[in-house]
Parts: structure tokens; C-alpha cells; sequence
């Protein structure tokens, strides 16, 4: 008998998380139809967070189930990505399908020469497929400085932009984390590499580790930055990302415009000033930072 009671409280429970997922689905498709190419503002994502999470009873409500983003990267419906992405699976670790697509169309419409990204992957063959295309239709170059934590990635995503003729728009850095998370390099290593230029994009879905581990990412990469620059963060429905982007949005300096309801929800914004961040340094960023 309790077998058969244990069996099925775990089948209505599955059962109430699809219903509360396709809710929440049915919810953010008509969010996007609404405000269509902008971010919907953080208040919104305060707001609706409360009764998501008394629905579904679970930590990160917002965040969708990982079934409903797999997908193989011939999914994608534009070419010169499905042909790229064919043997991927998207949607788990790596960006998923919808997040690829919007990222591959900013970059066309945006055209920024020089970005910066955290975490390494399928990210960084979109990107660097992203401004090759530019440049072809702009003959002017762009490049990408992507900052990886695991070497053996590194080299893994190095071999695949030299096998797909990408190499020469990206510089991927072995960036390690400390135990609490945080990228261990120095601003000097940074300055080397991108020397006079300025950032126009910064994509921030990493470092990868423990809860708020990217909280002090954003304000240290943003004195790179032009004013103006635009930034994404991945995983902004994850609850320790909705507490980073709240936080962000109350150092001066930055702009959370919002969150964008695709994939696993897309934070975006602006860097005003980046003059406000050139006294931190990397031993004192965090507790700057969190203040």
C-alpha cells in the first residue's frame, strides 16, 4: 500500500508541474506577442514570481523544465546555424534554440565589433558565426574575447571554431573561479587583450557554481565597456539570477532594462558608466559589489 501511495503522489505531483509548466508556457508566449522585441521590465518578474511559486511549491517556479528546451540544433530555422549546430543537443547546458535565434538576430541588426562572453560552448560558434556574417556585409572586423573555466572546453571549442573557419574572430581565455565562484584574473590581462577598444556586448552565462557566484561579473567586466553597451545574462528565471539582476539594478551605473521570455529567460540592460567601475579590483570586487 505504500508503494502504491508513493507512486502515485509522485504522478499527481509530476502531473501539477506540467500543468503549472504549460501555464506558465501559455503565460510568456503571450508576453512576447505583447511587448514583442522588448524586455519585460524586473517589476513585471517581482510581481508574477509570488503566485508561480505558490502553484508549483518548488524553488526556481520561473524556470522551465529542460524536456521542453531540448532540442538538436537542426531545429533551427536558420541555415547557416542548422548546418552548424547539426550534431548539438540544445537546451540543457548549452543556450537553447529560441535564445540562439534572438542573439543571432541582435548581432545582424546591432552589428557590434567587439563582445565579451562568459562561459564557452555553442554560444561562441553562434557569436563568432554571427560577426563573420557582419563582416562579410560591413568588411569591417569584430571580434570575440570569450572567458572559460574549464581548460578541457577551452581547448574542445578552440578545435571546433579552427574545424568551421572561426578561429580568427575569437581569443578564448582560461578564466579559473575561486571556491565561491568568482573569475580569478586581473584587469591588466583584459586591457592586453582588447587594448584601446571598447565593448559593445557583454554575454554574461557564467561562470558556472554555486548560487550568486556571477553577482560581481557584470560590474567588473563593465569598465570595458563603451557607455551604451549592451549586456544578456542566461538563466534569468533561475531565482540566485533574479536576485543578481535586482541587485544589479540598484548599482548606479547599470541598467536592468529586463527580462526577455525565452528559453531560460534572457536578462538584459545597458551600461551607462563605465567610469564607475574602474576602481574595483579583482582581490575587493565582491565585497564592493555586495557591498
Amino acid at each position: 500500500m505504500s508503494f502504491l501511495r508513493d507512486k502515485w503522489v509522485s504522478v499527481l505531483n509530476h502531473f501539477h508541474r506540467r500543468v503549472v509548466d504549460g501555464l506558465i508556457n501559455c503565460h510568456l508566449r503571450a508576453l512576447g506577442l505583447f511587448y514583442k522585441e522588448r524586455p519585460i521590465p524586473l517589476k513585471y518578474w517581482q510581481f508574477f514570481y509570488w503566485p508561480v511559486a505558490i502553484l508549483s511549491g518548488c524553488s526556481d517556479p520561473l524556470f522551465p523544465n529542460e524536456d521542453r528546451l531540448r532540442t538538436s540544433g537542426t531545429s533551427l530555422s536558420i541555415r547557416p546555424l542548422k548546418e552548424l549546430l547539426r550534431h548539438d543537443i540544445l537546451g540543457t547546458w548549452s543556450l537553447d534554440a529560441d535564445t540562439i535565434t534572438f542573439l543571432w538576430q541582435a548581432i545582424r541588426k546591432d552589428r557590434p565589433k567587439i563582445i565579451i562572453e562568459c562561459g564557452a560552448g555553442v554560444s561562441t560558434l553562434v557569436i563568432a558565426k554571427g560577426l563573420a556574417d557582419n563582416r562579410f556585409r560591413t568588411k569591417n572586423f569584430a571580434s570575440l574575447l570569450s572567458l572559460e573555466q574549464d581548460v578541457r572546453v577551452k581547448e574542445a571549442v578552440e578545435k571546433r571554431l579552427e574545424a568551421c573557419g572561426l578561429k580568427q574572430f575569437v581569443t578564448i581565455l582560461h578564466a579559473p573561479i575561486s571556491k565561491r565562484g568568482d573569475y580569478q584574473f586581473d584587469a591588466n590581462q583584459l586591457r592586453e587583450h582588447l587594448g584601446s577598444q571598447e565593448v559593445d556586448w557583454l554575454i554574461i552565462d557564467g561562470p558556472a557554481g554555486p548560487e550568486g557566484c556571477r553577482v560581481s561579473t557584470l560590474p567588473f567586466l563593465a569598465r570595458f565597456c563603451r557607455p551604451g553597451a549592451r549586456w544578456f545574462l542566461d538563466d534569468a528565471f533561475r531565482d540566485g539570477e533574479l536576485k543578481l539582476l535586482n541587485h544589479w539594478d540598484s548599482i548606479p551605473g547599470i541598467e536592468v532594462e529586463g527580462i526577455y521570455p525565452i528559453g531560460k529567460g534572457l536578462g538584459a540592460g545597458i551600461v551607462n558608466d563605465p567610469e564607475q567601475f574602474e576602481g574595483i579590483h579583482d582581490m575587493e570586487r565582491r565585497a564592493i559589489v555586495v557591498g
